[in-house]
């Protein structure tokens, strides 16, 4: 980062933790962040999960807001993929949105962003069943 960009206080910009009982790592943004601030609060993500046990992510977006072209593409392209490598197998990724975010998603079951060999991210509006659809990729991926 270069030296006049100040490193963002990450506490001011997202929680995360993992949630052991039901297997996932658990984001949210606490306030509108954009560029260096959304980079730095994904890496914070990925480096403090852990390998093996922290495939499975919830991000609650609803705070964070709506993410510039630039910074969508860094995800997709920069940070998704380097989720698997890190984790040790596919990940699966549950943003939640707020609904001015987003078109129409079925409430139910949201709709696929991404399905890519080393990770699937899907959109939801409702937590509850962003955290059903990560427990049965865990199910899953245990059968």
């Amino acid at each position: 980062m270069p030296a006049s960009v100040p490193t963002p206080d990450l506490a001011s910009l997202v929680e995360f933790s993992f949630r052991d009982d039901a297997g996932v790592l658990l984001g949210r943004w606490l306030r509108p962040v954009h560029g260096p601030e959304l980079r730095a609060s994904y890496e914070a993500m990925l480096a403090a999960a852990r390998p093996r046990k922290a495939r499975y992510w919830l991000l609650d977006l609803r705070a964070r807001g709506t993410a510039s072209e630039d910074d969508t593409h860094w995800v997709l392209t920069e940070f998704l993929p380097r989720l698997a490598p890190r984790l040790g197998g596919r990940a699966y990724v549950a943003f939640v949105l707020a609904p001015a975010h987003v078109g129409t998603l079925d409430p139910d079951n949201g709709a696929d962003m991404v399905l890519h060999h080393d990770y699937h991210v899907r959109l939801f509006l409702d937590e509850a069943q962003a955290l059903q659809w990560l427990a049965l990729r865990q199910h899953h991926d245990s059968v």
